[in-house]
């Protein structure tokens, strides 16, 4: 390290995102936590809090990544009893840890402190590298579908209504903090 740099702060998972505590499996959390640390290392941020939403909407990630996870288990607390379905919180939690880790290496803050994309970003559909990241580690298909398909840039539609959960409150949680940004029609799965 040259003098005058500064170690880049170190990312503790399980505190970020206390919700993880309800993975059940505990082979996935372990997964997931290390997803995030080596895409953390890989990135050119320096704080968290600088990483954006997007280019285009300069909001913390990890906020917006917060209120994808909460609305999701909120979402299934309330339809398990109405609908009588079961979803799977181990997907849930996991899948909307991971949907949108890889902006930590699809972006970074120019010299004039702007959202750009990396090279990354710009050759890969968005999510492609954080799936490849989680097949490698062995994380469940289930989770990885629902990485690859919560954007529209993924080529895929949601499946499972887990992924189609996710996909859903990916984008409105980005209107609940001030965006339009509706992307894609609704696609419902059909089995």
């Amino acid at each position: 390290m040259a003098e005058g740099d500064v170690d880049k702060e170190a990312i503790d998972v399980p505190a970020l995102f206390p919700e993880l505590s309800r993975l059940r499996d505990p082979e996935l959390k372990r997964q997931v936590v290390e997803i995030w640390q080596e895409l953390w290392a890989m990135s050119s941020y320096q704080k968290l809090t600088d990483v954006p939403v997007s280019v285009k909407i300069d909001y913390p990630q990890v906020r917006h990544c917060r209120g994808v996870l909460t609305g999701a288990l909120a979402l299934a607390d309330a339809w398990e009893p109405v609908h009588d379905v079961r979803l799977d919180r181990d997907v849930l939690i996991a899948g909307a840890l991971l949907i949108d880790v890889s902006k930590l290496v699809e972006t970074h803050r120019g010299p004039d402190g702007t959202a750009g994309y990396t090279e990354l970003g710009r050759r890969l559909p968005h999510a492609t590298y954080a799936a490849h990241l989680a097949l490698a580690k062995g994380v469940r298909l289930d989770v990885v579908h629902c990485i690859l398909s919560h954007s529209p840039s993924g080529g895929k539609a949601p499946q499972t209504p887990e992924a189609q959960l996710l996909d859903w409150l990916d984008q409105a949680d980005i209107s609940g903090f001030g965006f339009d940004i509706w992307s894609r029609k609704v696609v419902h799965y059909q089995p």
